[in-house]
């Protein structure tokens, strides 16, 4: 497959401040701003954002997973025995390739619970359904079947020891096995989604390319790595560990979208007198599934050593995941409003006018609290601890009598939401210490530091520290996780 072209608006600007416009941040390493722009300007509706996410998170994770596919079967297909090095090599590749297939296995639940199973609100259709459209996906099928024929010829120099080699060779079989069964399924899910979206009744018919501009959302990648990563580009690369990285971030910023569309649809629903709280409820709970994909995105980094990192790590220059607006825009539209957070964003220049506006806007913690209390469950003017009480009283066993039983329902998706993302921000703290190490490595190291820095204008800001301080903010939905201190009173 020709590799795809770089000439797209690489490195547009965001709106954040930096100190030195001449090194790599954030939005400019992974080009959250030209990513975005790719998004199809015809979608509107929360099913047609998720329709889009999961389309180009699934082109991203394909083009990844067809490289590695690519460097095995010219290991392969060469013809000579390996070295140990070089099949564990080949076992790293496919150990990426099956946590993919997890990815898009997780991908696949979501695409047919929200959009297969219910009547989803798109009002397009796609003009072909067939699969073979996407070339990575048609070229990544191909060379798994090539990858399954080829597995005899992965062998080990003569003189290696034995039981490395049928260790080796065995776990080999085993993950290539499981990655082309889970493929199978990968695939069916696909073209069972293109095909809904080519068969189901629409106002407008669009081609495939004008929704998924492929060489343009594969070329942000190419432009980052031509940029930032010259090595990985070599003839003589030995490995896609810089790609790895650019796409794991890549794939969860084109997430990101249909995650806030979703809270903030969900807001608008519950602002609406009656409010539509059944409504509300599914795109709370699509959000926290989303949350848990997230958790298992979160390990695709860790299919590299913390060494093979390390190899490439000074060229992020100041590049950190931190910086993500998108990322802000889902904590504030959701609720998060610790003042803690509020002063490490002003002094990080994170708190750009965007997430200025939804500081102060009504968020998903905001409506849902208007709505208990316009249902009476508390009044407006009670303190935060006898609301705690009177919300616990909703929390009622499924099987007993409730007629605020969709408040009930909605509460404990609100809360499974939050559980969500503080597993996704353990994993995630979890996986950094796990790449670097527990020493901070560009500076700040305690809260402390980062709150009340000795010369703000030296200070530079480390995301592990940070990284950490999140799971000591106040919480995102703070009165339903209170209300669990009291449901003991109920008995």
């Amino acid at each position: 497959m020709p590799e795809a072209k770089s000439d797209v608006s690489a490195f547009a600007t965001c709106a954040h401040i930096y100190k030195d416009a001449g090194k790599a941040h954030y939005c400019s390493y992974i080009q959250v701003p030209g990513l975005l722009e790719t998004f199809y300007r015809g979608a509107r509706t929360t099913d047609e954002f998720l329709l889009c996410s999961t389309l180009y998170a699934s082109l991203l994770w394909w083009n990844l997973q067809q490289k590695e596919l690519d460097a095995l079967l010219r290991l392969a297909e060469a013809g000579q025995a390996l070295s140990p090095e070089q099949l564990y090599d080949a076992l790293k590749r496919i150990n990426r390739c099956v946590e993919i297939d997890r990815i898009m296995l997780q991908q696949g639940i979501i695409a047919r619970s929200e959009l297969l199973r219910h009547n989803p609100q798109i009002n397009f259709r796609l003009a072909a359904g067939d699969m073979n459209q996407l070339d990575v996906f048609t070229h990544t099928a191909r060379q798994t079947r090539h990858l399954e024929q080829a597995l005899s010829s992965f062998k080990l120099k003569e003189g290696a020891d034995e039981a490395a080699s049928e260790h080796l060779l065995s776990s080999l079989k085993d993950l290539t096995l499981t990655h082309a069964d889970s493929f199978n399924t990968i695939q069916r899910d696909f073209r069972d989604l293109l095909w809904a979206m080519h068969e189901r009744p629409a106002p407008k018919v669009v081609e495939f390319e004008k929704v998924v501009p492929v060489e343009a959302i594969l070329g942000f990648a190419r432009a980052t790595l031509e940029k930032h990563h010259p090595q990985a580009l070599a003839p003589d690369a030995r490995t896609n560990d810089e790609l790895t990285f650019i796409t794991a971030h890549q794939a969860f910023e084109v997430w990101f979208p249909s995650v806030i569309h979703a809270i903030q649809e969900a807001t608008r629903l519950l602002q609406l007198r009656p409010a539509q709280t059944w409504e509300a409820e599914g795109l709370v709970r699509r959000v926290a599934e989303i949350f848990s994909l997230f958790g298992r995105m979160i390990h695709i980094p860790q299919t590299m050593t913390a060494s093979d990192y390390i190899e490439f790590r000074d060229q992020l220059q100041a590049g950190s995941g931190v910086e993500s607006f998108q990322f802000r825009a889902i904590e504030l539209s959701a609720g998060l409003r610790d003042k803690r957070y509020r002063k490490i964003m002003e002094r990080m220049k994170l708190l750009t006018d965007d997430l200025e506006i939804l500081w102060d806007a009504p968020s998903l913690n905001m409506a849902f609290m208007d709505t208990l209390a316009g249902r009476g469950i508390f009044a407006a003017g009670d303190d935060p601890t006898t609301k705690a009480r009177k919300i616990a009283e909703l929390l009622v066993p499924a099987s007993f009598a409730n007629p605020n039983v969709d408040l009930t329902a909605l509460a404990e998706s609100l809360v499974r939401f939050e559980q969500n993302v503080e597993l996704w921000r353990t994993d995630h703290i979890a996986m950094v210490t796990r790449m670097i190490g527990r020493k901070t490595g560009t500076g700040a190291a305690t809260y402390a530091q980062l709150a009340n820095p000795a010369d703000p204008e030296k200070m530079h800001f480390d995301s592990l520290p940070y990284l950490r301080n999140t799971l000591t903010y106040q919480k995102i939905f703070p009165l339903l996780w209170d209300a669990r201190d009291f449901m003991h009173e109920r008995s």
